[in-house]
């Protein structure tokens, strides 16, 4: 994708349209874990750069991007396992300060992982009070899924 951020913008614009809600209607922006600043029902697209990670949808934004994913609670959404298996290699990589630490240590080293590779993310994060139905959401996020092909989904 030659912009990634211009084609998040485009496919949202297209996925609000075909479900009939008007981007006008929704509150958006881009923030980064240290910035969140969205709550309310929504859609969120994380991305870098070069790539479209994850797409998700929440009844309440918030709660899941900076509590969950932010803060990568593994176990605490599927996104977070997604996040987790792609930057594997990474972990396994820092195998000799795994093998020294207990199981509370290894979750932590993983954690600390994955809170700096998500915190180098922007997300794209929208939400519209017509997104209250949990069904409408999900329509949306997987029109989102379908036409930016997120590497994690």
């Amino acid at each position: 994708m030659a912009n990634v951020k211009e084609e998040v913008e485009r496919a949202v614009s297209e996925c609000l349209h075909d479900n009939g809600i008007a981007l006008e209607s929704c509150s958006y922006g881009v923030f980064s874990c240290s910035d969140f600043g969205a709550e309310g029902p929504g859609i969120y697209v994380f991305f870098d750069d070069k790539n479209v990670y994850y797409v998700g949808e929440a009844g309440d934004v918030t709660r899941r991007v900076l509590n969950e994913h932010c803060k990568a609670r593994i176990g605490g959404s599927e996104g977070v396992v997604r996040f987790l298996m792609y930057f594997l290699d990474e972990i396994c990589e820092k195998k000799g300060e795994w093998l020294d630490l207990d199981a509370r240590g290894r979750e932590e080293l993983l954690r600390g992982i994955l809170r700096e590779r998500i915190g180098e993310m922007r997300v794209f994060v929208f939400t519209c009070g017509e997104l209250n139905d949990p069904k409408g959401r999900k329509e949306l996020e997987g029109c989102l899924i379908e036409e930016l092909r997120p590497v994690l989904q």
